[in-house]
């Protein structure tokens, strides 16, 4: 099976996995899931006209008589209101409480224009305005305006669910590792990064180099997989033979990308989608960059967001179809970040994004497009 060209890849990972069903959730248990489709709203916001100030509705030119009363105000008459109170009947502005003075039952002050401080009604939003498209992420804010609409429960897809399976005889968790191991780096920087890029993480597990234990470990109740290490073709290379044993169905194994080049995804059997990221810090990172999105898109029935581009201030060279490069923003542009290569992760602590460049490279002043960070 040849490599495939990075973008090509990207779309095949959306096709692999299949669209999560559509729930219908509480409003305050929607934060992070995806509107499944357009939320209108269902009456105006706001829903009566309300004042702007504290202070005095007025009808009619001042000076005003107070009137503590409920019924519609008269002409010449003014009674107090607070922000977001409803005017009564006949009033024609608000005066705002610094702008008035108040002796006995006398206020005096310049007459407002009528309207002035008054909030009319659906002024921010008319009953069936769409306020939050189909296929937009929940955020605290979308939840405030939705409930500001009047809604209480919501269509949504929930985040996949993914378990993160970390191979690699040779790694250690604590300490500086000695001759022939490696500390592992993936268990401290993927979870977070994982769910940067929108998906729910739920557990992490190491396991061996050893193909019938990545088999047997533990995939249940989860919408996606992903691994770690173990993609290479060595006979200590793990994942092949894992997914040889589960019947699982290989979508790719090789991306025309560096770094990255081993990246690979398979389908199992009940349709749910694998991806294996390499082994070598940075290769992971810019793998799960590039289709961990990919997949959430499938899950979530979404568009696959498009790249982003900004302006080269120095060259970037291409050494594959696609070559992701950390990139460091200055004052005239992206520049390769320092100390990238696939084992390295200085260069990436340090970006600010990863440019996308093509076979040919980019020259400084030319657009080159981008993954923005989330690292």
């Amino acid at each position: 099976m040849s490599d495939l060209p990075w973008g090509e890849a990207r779309e095949h990972a959306r096709a692999a996995a299949p669209a999560a069903p559509v729930l219908t959730t509480a409003l305050a248990e929607a934060l992070g899931c995806t509107a499944a489709s357009d939320l209108v709203a269902l009456g105006p916001v706001p829903h009566a006209a309300t004042s702007a100030m504290d202070g005095w509705a007025v009808a009619g030119e001042g000076p005003w008589v107070l009137d503590d009363g409920s019924g519609p105000l008269a002409p010449g008459r003014a009674r107090l209101i607070v922000t977001g109170g409803v005017p009564p009947e006949g009033a024609d502005a608000v005066l705002p409480v610094e702008a008035g003075e108040l002796a006995e039952d006398r206020l005096s002050g310049t007459t407002p224009p009528p309207g002035r401080h008054i909030r009319p009604a659906g002024e921010e939003a008319s009953r069936g305005d769409v306020i939050v498209a189909a296929g937009s992420v929940l955020t605290p804010a979308r939840l405030a305006v939705l409930a500001a609409t009047g809604h209480d429960e919501l269509p949504v897809r929930r985040p996949p669910r993914v378990r993160l399976l970390v191979t690699g005889d040779e790694l250690v968790t604590a300490g500086v590792p000695a001759a022939g191991r490696v500390r592992d780096v993936m268990t401290p920087m993927l979870p977070p990064m994982l769910a940067a890029l929108g998906v729910d993480v739920a557990s992490v597990q190491r396991v061996p180099d050893d193909a019938r234990a990545v088999a047997e470990a533990s995939l249940a109740d989860v919408d996606l997989v992903l691994s770690a290490g173990g993609t290479g073709r060595s006979a200590v290379d793990p994942i092949e033979g894992a997914w040889q044993s589960l019947g699982a169905e290989v979508v790719f194994r090789g991306v025309d990308m560096r770094p990255g080049h081993p990246a690979s995804l398979a389908v199992l059997p009940d349709g749910r989608p694998w991806l294996a990221l390499p082994g070598n810090p940075l290769a992971a990172v810019v793998t799960a960059l590039s289709f961990v999105p990919a997949l959430a898109a499938g899950h979530l029935g979404t568009d696959l967001a498009a790249p982003v581009s900004e302006l080269a201030a120095e060259d970037f060279r291409g050494r594959a179809g696609t070559t992701l490069v950390p990139a460091v923003r200055t004052a005239t542009g992206l520049v390769p970040a320092a100390t990238s290569r696939p084992h390295m992760l200085r260069g990436l602590a340090d970006a600010d994004a990863v440019a996308i460049v093509p076979r040919d490279g980019v020259e400084a002043g030319r657009p080159v497009a981008v993954l923005p960070r989330v690292w």
